[in-house]
């Protein structure tokens, strides 16, 4: 599972845990990696010492399959809803 610290909202994180900073109080057993938004000393070693990869939140991606899809609509076609209003 992939843990992601910050006090803000954060695009991108679908399919990880966002947990605020301030409540850290040790590392989330079953963590896989973390992500942290802001300078968390503290979170960064208590992770590297479980041996848990830590980066900072510029590094995170989009996982699989949680990417929000793409709208395929075109607008140049009217949909069926607008051609029943005619």
């Amino acid at each position: 599972m992939q843990i992601v610290y910050t006090r803000e909202a954060v695009a991108g994180a679908e399919g990880r845990t966002v947990l605020n900073p301030r409540h850290f109080t040790g590392p989330v057993e079953g963590a896989t990696k973390v992500y942290v938004n802001g300078d968390y000393a503290n979170i960064t070693r208590a992770y590297e010492a479980a041996g848990v990869p830590v980066a900072d939140i510029s590094e995170m991606r989009a996982l699989p399959g949680k990417a929000k899809p793409k709208d395929t609509t075109d607008p140049a076609k009217p949909n069926e809803a607008a051609k029943n209003l005619e």
